[in-house]
C-alpha cells in the first residue's frame, strides 16, 4: 500500500513504533485491555478500531475490550495478559472518580504497572477549567461510535486525520516503553 505524503507524515510516528513492535525489539505481539468505566461506553468499538489501525501497521496485536466489572475482567485475564490498559471513560462527574477508583484498585491487586501507566481515553471534548487526570489523556469525539457505525468502514475518518491516530501512537509510545522518559 503506498501512502501519500500527507498520510506518510501523520502515520510515521506510529508507524516507527509499530516497525520497532513488529522486529521483535520489545515484544511478539502487543497485548492491548480496554476497560469501560460504564458499561454505555463503546468500549467493543474502540478496540475493534484500534486492533484495525494495528493490522494496518502489520503489527501483531490483540486488543480485547471489558468495563466495567474490574473481578470479571481480572478473572478473564484482561489486567494480566494486557501490555497496555486503555481505560475509556467520559465527561460526567463520575468518570474521573470511577477512573481512581480503578487505578486503587489495580494497585491493591498486584497490577501496579498497568495502574501507573494506563492511557485514559476520554469520550468528548476536555472541560475547561477543570484539572484533568494525572495520566496520559486522549481526547476522542463523542460521535466515535456514532461515526463507526455511519461509515460502515474500519476507518471512519481521513486517513491523513491526526486524531485518529492519536490513541494508537500513544498506546505504542507506552507499549515501546517510550512514555517513561
Amino acid at each position: 500500500m503506498r501512502l501519500s505524503r500527507k498520510q506518510d507524515v501523520t502515520l510515521k510516528p506510529a508507524m516507527l513504533r509499530a516497525k520497532a513492535l513488529a522486529a521483535g525489539k520489545i515484544r511478539a505481539s502487543l497485548n492491548v485491555s480496554v476497560f469501560a468505566l460504564d458499561s454505555s461506553l463503546p468500549a467493543e468499538t474502540l478496540a475493534g478500531f484500534l486492533q484495525a489501525q494495528f493490522q494496518e501497521l502489520s503489527l501483531s496485536s490483540q486488543v480485547r475490550a471489558a468495563g466495567p466489572e474490574r473481578v470479571q475482567a481480572a478473572l478473564t485475564g484482561h489486567f494480566t495478559k494486557a501490555d497496555v490498559l486503555v481505560v475509556l471513560g467520559d465527561t460526567s462527574a463520575k468518570a474521573e472518580p470511577a477512573l481512581m477508583d480503578l487505578v486503587q484498585w489495580l494497585l491493591l491487586n498486584g497490577q501496579t504497572s498497568l495502574a501507573e501507566n494506563l492511557l485514559y481515553a476520554q469520550l468528548g471534548s476536555a472541560k475547561s477549567g477543570t484539572v484533568a487526570p494525572v495520566f496520559e489523556r486522549v481526547i476522542l469525539p463523542l460521535d466515535f461510535a456514532e461515526r463507526v457505525q455511519q461509515s460502515g468502514r474500519r476507518f471512519p475518518w481521513a486517513a491523513s486525520s491526526h486524531d485518529q491516530w492519536a490513541l494508537a501512537d500513544a498506546v505504542l509510545t507506552y507499549a515501546t516503553g517510550l512514555a517513561a522518559e
